[in-house]
């Protein structure tokens, strides 16, 4: 069977983020190892004579060149897949003409350099190659190909100038580091894939620690961090924020007369026409607790409570279905905007469209109440005025 077009996008989302995090080591340890080339480089001249000296700067500084593009490659803060491709190819182009050109370096200076300064090249050949199968491990071919190009040459001209024994036991050691390479792959991609798979777990929990089990909506804990963010980006002048809490009349009949279970499904039904209505950008729908329901809107206090009260009617005239029946559910709504002449924070707007709710379910029920002027009244204040509890 194949597989539904939510796993394929999953399968890819999972892809693109296992690509850029490919991206991300491969510039971190490519950056890193540039900068030995130069040095080796360096260190190969300095055993020679002053008659070498035009050539060894000419060739530190083509190597510190090159090391220098590997930093200057730049990644995009929020690179496309097509983007992290193309950075990567780059990446991999500099290490590939770094590498052969070290592999031509090490060559020239065992025909053109006296001792001890091919035996440095050489080894710096080695220990070249054995750094690339552990560091650049990430991709095969090219690593395999960036080990060919440091060891190669020099395996050719050891074999023409000292013996097949020496070359040969040359090119056993590339065919070590190269199964070492092969290793190193391995563990990498179970380490990335590992890796991957924490994060995931780590943002489902975090997904699941903002949203309500039984509506599927945000909680309480993703309300008010919402409510808290819409705040402050009005204090920063970025706009505009309202609040509505909801409440469902006479819940409590419901779950008497029909059971928990309806209860329940009257709960869920709710939640569901709320995110129907309460869809445009900014808006957040959440379950606050029991049956009342919060929302949190970028709009002005005006446009906030016509939603509202829009969302009101028609669940009046649009009996919810739940549990197999159709039954006539109306909610109490208070709303009110932020106003920082007027809420010291966050919680100054809640306790003022509580109040709002409080007086919209004194004044009879089914109704949208706005704030009211004036200092802000916690619901207490209104259950004592009134003599009752709601």
């Amino acid at each position: 069977m194949p597989p539904s077009e939510p796993a394929r996008n999953r399968a890819a989302s999972r892809d693109d983020d296992l690509l850029l995090q490919e991206l991300r080591e491969t510039r971190e340890r490519a950056r890193l190892g540039g900068f030995f080339y130069p040095i080796a480089c360096a260190l190969t001249f300095v055993v020679t004579t002053d008659a070498f000296s035009w050539q060894a700067f000419a060739m530190t500084s083509v190597f510190a060149l090159l090391a220098a593009a590997r930093v200057a490659v730049k990644v995009p803060p929020a690179p496309t897949p097509r983007e992290v491709r193309t950075v990567l190819r780059r990446i991999w182009g500099i290490v590939l003409v770094t590498t052969l050109a070290w592999g031509v370096f090490s060559a020239w200076t065992y025909v053109a350099l006296p001792e001890p300064a091919p035996l440095i090249a050489i080894l710096f050949s080695g220990a070249f190659g054995m750094a690339l199968c552990h560091t650049l491990c990430m991709r095969r071919l090219p690593s395999a190909v960036t080990i060919g190009f440091v060891m190669l040459p020099s395996m050719a001209l050891l074999w023409h100038g000292d013996g097949a024994g020496i070359a040969i036991m040359w090119g056993i050691y590339m065919v070590y580091m190269l199964l070492v390479l092969k290793r190193s792959y391995a563990e990498y991609r179970t380490r990335l894939e590992l890796e991957q798979s924490l994060r995931e777990q780590r943002d489902m929990f975090e997904r699941q620690s903002r949203v309500d089990g039984l509506t599927g909506i945000t909680n309480r804990r993703g309300f008010n961090d919402a409510l808290a963010a819409a705040i402050e980006r009005v204090r920063r002048g970025a706009g505009v924020a309202s609040l509505l809490i909801l409440d469902i009349d006479h819940f409590k009949r419901i779950n008497d007369s029909l059971g928990h279970l309806a209860g329940d499904a009257c709960l869920v039904a709710l939640a569901q026409r709320l995110r129907e209505h309460f869809e445009a950008t900014g808006d957040v729908v959440a379950r606050l607790g029991g049956e009342e329901f919060g929302v949190v809107l970028a709009a002005d206090e005006d446009i906030a409570c016509k939603r509202a009260e829009h969302f009101r009617r028609d669940l009046e005239h649009e009996p919810l279905a739940f549990e197999g029946r159709t039954d006539p559910v109306t909610v109490s709504i208070g709303c009110g905007a932020f106003d920082a002449s007027r809420h010291v924070d966050d919680d100054a707007l809640y306790h003022d469209v509580d109040a709002a709710l409080y007086r919209a379910k004194l004044g009879g029920r089914n109704r949208t109440g706005r704030v009211a002027a004036g200092p802000s009244h916690p619901r207490k204040v209104l259950e004592d005025e009134a003599g009752v509890t709601l």
